[in-house]
Order: structure tokens, then C-alpha cells, then sequence
């Protein structure tokens, strides 16, 4: 068994695209030894060498079948899985963390994955353990906002979140490929107190975020935050998220593939996805600009309606850095602080200031607004029209 004062934290993935940048976040903490893990021990052992802090490069299999037998031997203080897709994923990973009694992070979008964790509840309690799923800006940072934003708005009856990556920035195929093959899948929505059918690539539409991101084309996707805010916000009636890609030509492409999906025709296969990946870093124009909007509609103290905003923006490329904010500031929360045992979405696990501190060396700008009367009401018809 390894012996040593430092912070053991296990980054699986550590070396891809979401995965470097947590550990390039976490490099600074004081006392801390990252150990980078993923299939290609070269890879590893090349980006440890890089970072600001004592770490080292290793190979591990996230399917492997004595896994929780090798947690045990590297006496790890944490693991950060952030080895995707999470879409139709077991807890392998998660339950190998409960049997060597390892705290976990993992950095999943995937709306059944990240609702359906606290099934491993049970046994992370009995191990003594805290295991926490969806640490990325979905549900992560999109509840710490819906937290900031519940200050002024105490009943949250509408929601609606938005994210517009840019795309001149670098993405991993394990991202591509989960939102390409995801395209035609149908799942429920909250709309007007009713659960309606929709499916990802539907209700194709523009957004205006904030100079210099401005419009952008979005549709809708599934994601935790569409099940995790009626569980959590008991006034809600309506959630909607929607997401999209540059340009506007790839989008509408993305698009007319939900729609093939959705008729059985094949278009949403691997190596469409390889394809697309390929062609999408060599497609002209864009951006290096993208961003993320969280908007709540209800009532505030007063009980008068009203509806506020939040967005956060990254420019130049820095916008990745964003879904990394959240692992990292949850990471040295459990570090330095006793942790709760047991399994859990991350739903309000972080304030948002927290988050926003491991972002302040990049070009990432946020504000939050009361929107206007007329803009509350267009807002409210966005939210509740959708589904009609």
C-alpha cells in the first residue's frame, strides 16, 4: 500500500478534453498529488509531467474487471471519473469506488445516469463514502445559479437554460459522439404542468446571448436539469433546455439527422458521429466565443411576477474551462471539509462563487438581470410554448 501526506486524487480520463483542465484547476491546491489515469499510459505520464504539482501517469481501465482492487492499492483520498460517455453506462466505475471506500466525482450530463445515481445510496452510506454524479455545468453550475438566482426569487415557476458552445475550441470525440448518437431519442419535458414527449433535435430555434456570442440556432436536448428542477423546485411548471452548434449550417444538418432518426433511417451511427467530428474542427467560420443562460420566471417576495437572468460567456476559446469549474470546486470542498456518505446528484452541492473562483484567470464574464416586464412576459411564452 502507498503511504504519503499528500492529497491522492485519481483523474480517470485525466488526460482528455474536460479531464486536463480539472487538473490543471486542481494543480494548485496545496498538499495535493493528482494521479492521471486513462487507457494510454504514455499519454498520462506526458501530461503529468506538465502540470505545476507532484503527479504521475498511469494506466487504467475504466471496465476493468479487478478495478476496485486497484482503487485499494493506490490508497486514493479521491477518484474524478471523467472517462465518457455516460449515456447507457453502468456505475462500474462508482460501485469499484464504494468497495475500495474511495470518495467519487464524475462529470456526467446524461440525464438517466446522473437521476437514477442516488440508487447507490444505500451501499455509499454503509461504505462510509460520498459519491457525487453530474458535477459540470449541468446540474452542477446550472442549480448553484438557480440557487443565486432563488435569492430574489423565492417561487421558481418556469425555467429555461440554454448553452452555445463556441466552435473554434478544441472537443473530444467521447463528446461528439454522445450528442450525435443521442439525435432522434425522444424523452419527457415539464411544460405548463404537464409532462409532454419531445426529442433530441426537436423544436428547432434561435437564441440572442449577450455581445459577442449574440445568435445562435438551439434545439432540444436532454439533460439531468429536466427531471432534477421538478423534483427540486416545488412551484415549477415548465423546464426547457436547448443546445446547438456553429455554424448555422451544421446545426440545421444536426437537425434534418433527428429527424432521419426519428423515421429508422440511419443517421446517427458511430462513424457518422467519427465523421462528423472529423469535419466539424475543419469547418469554416464560427467562433471562439460560446456561452450558457439560465433564466427563472415566478414570483418574489412580494409575491409580483418577475424573472431574472444569469449568463456566463467564455471567450477566446476559454469557454471548456466551464464545464471543468464545477468537479474542481467540488473536489477541494471535499478535501478540505468532511463530506456527507452517501450518493447524490450534484444539485446544489456548490454556491456559485465557488465555482466562479476557479474560472478567474480565464476570459469568462457573468451577469444576472431582472429582465423587464415585456421581456418576463416573451420569456414566459418561450417556456410554455414549446411543447404546444
Amino acid at each position: 500500500m502507498v503511504n504519503n501526506l499528500n492529497k491522492r486524487v485519481l483523474i480517470l480520463g485525466g488526460y482528455g478534453t474536460f479531464g486536463a483542465r480539472i487538473a490543471q484547476l486542481l494543480s494548485n491546491e496545496p498538499g495535493i498529488r493528482l494521479i492521471i489515469a486513462g487507457r494510454d499510459k504514455f499519454k498520462a505520464e506526458v501530461f503529468a509531467s506538465k502540470l505545476d504539482c507532484p503527479a504521475e501517469g498511469l494506466r487504467l481501465e475504466r471496465d476493468a474487471v479487478n478495478l476496485a482492487a486497484q482503487l485499494k492499492l493506490l490508497n486514493l483520498d479521491l477518484l474524478i471519473h471523467c472517462a465518457g460517455p455516460f449515456q447507457n453506462r453502468d456505475y462500474r466505475v462508482a460501485q469499484a469506488c464504494i468497495d475500495a471506500r474511495v470518495p467519487y466525482i464524475d462529470i456526467a450530463d446524461a440525464r438517466r445516469f446522473v437521476c437514477d445515481f442516488q440508487r447507490l445510496n444505500g451501499a455509499a452510506e454503509a461504505a462510509g463514502v460520498a459519491m457525487v454524479s453530474g458535477a459540470s455545468s449541468l446540474p452542477g453550475l446550472s442549480s448553484a445559479v438557480l440557487q443565486e438566482i432563488g435569492r430574489e426569487l423565492p417561487q421558481v415557476e418556469a425555467v429555461e437554460m440554454e448553452i452555445a458552445p463556441a466552435h473554434r475550441i478544441a472537443r473530444g470525440l467521447a463528446t461528439v459522439r454522445a450528442g450525435f448518437e443521442a439525435l432522434g431519442q425522444g424523452f419527457p419535458m415539464l411544460q405548463n404542468g404537464r409532462w409532454h414527449e419531445t426529442f433530441t433535435g426537436a423544436d428547432l430555434r434561435r437564441a440572442s446571448l449577450a455581445h459577442p456570442v449574440g445568435e445562435r440556432w438551439l434545439c432540444n436536448f436532454d439533460v439531468p436539469d429536466l427531471e432534477l428542477c421538478p423534483r427540486a423546485l416545488p412551484n415549477v411548471k415548465s423546464v426547457r433546455f436547448g443546445t446547438g452548434v456553429q455554424p448555422r449550417l451544421l446545426q440545421l444538418g444536426l437537425a434534418l439527422c433527428a429527424q432521419l432518426a426519428r423515421l429508422q433511417i440511419p443517421a446517427t451511427k458511430p462513424w457518422i458521429a467519427r465523421l462528423g467530428h472529423r469535419l466539424a474542427a475543419r469547418w469554416p467560420g464560427g467562433s471562439p466565443h460560446g456561452g450558457m443562460r439560465v433564466r427563472a420566471e415566478g414570483q418574489d417576495a412580494q409575491s409580483e411576477r418577475s424573472c431574472w437572468q444569469w449568463q456566463i460567456l467564455g471567450l477566446n476559446g476559454d469557454g471548456p474551462w466551464i464545464p471543468a469549474a464545477p468537479a474542481a470546486a467540488l473536489a477541494r470542498k471535499m478535501l478540505r471539509t468532511p463530506f456527507e456518505p452517501g450518493a447524490r446528484p450534484c444539485w446544489q452541492l456548490l454556491q456559485l462563487h465557488e465555482i466562479l473562483a476557479e474560472l478567474n484567470a480565464y476570459s469568462i464574464v457573468t451577469s444576472i438581470e431582472q429582465l423587464a416586464p415585456a421581456a418576463s412576459a416573451e420569456a414566459a411564452r418561450r417556456v410554455s410554448g414549446s411543447a404546444s
